[in-house]
């Protein structure tokens, strides 16, 4: 655990395959309702990975299939990471 916790090029690495893994499990989410507005939001690629971080797949799954918002223990909602990470470009 320390050797994670003091290894930016690990915690880094780990990040990159949580992305990857998240994009291949979401991707027909994402090849269907990039670009579309939900709940006057822009769904986007960056978005639903940062809302998948937050929520989980399942999660990202139901709020776009029926709007679902999930909500973490901390009060903080899914839409919001999908309000505030959207639009990025992403090189995965």
């Amino acid at each position: 655990k320390d050797a994670f916790l003091n290894s930016p090029d690990l915690q880094e690495y780990a990040m990159l395959q949580n992305l990857l893994y998240n994009k291949k499990r979401l991707q027909k989410y994402i090849d269907r309702f990039e670009g579309q507005e939900i709940n006057g939001i822009l769904i986007t690629e960056s978005g639903i990975l940062a809302a998948a971080h937050l929520a989980g797949q399942g999660n990202v799954r139901k709020f776009l299939r029926n709007g679902f918002v999930f909500e973490d223990g901390n009060g903080t909602k899914m839409t919001s990471y999908l309000k505030q990470f959207g639009g990025y470009i992403l090189d995965l």
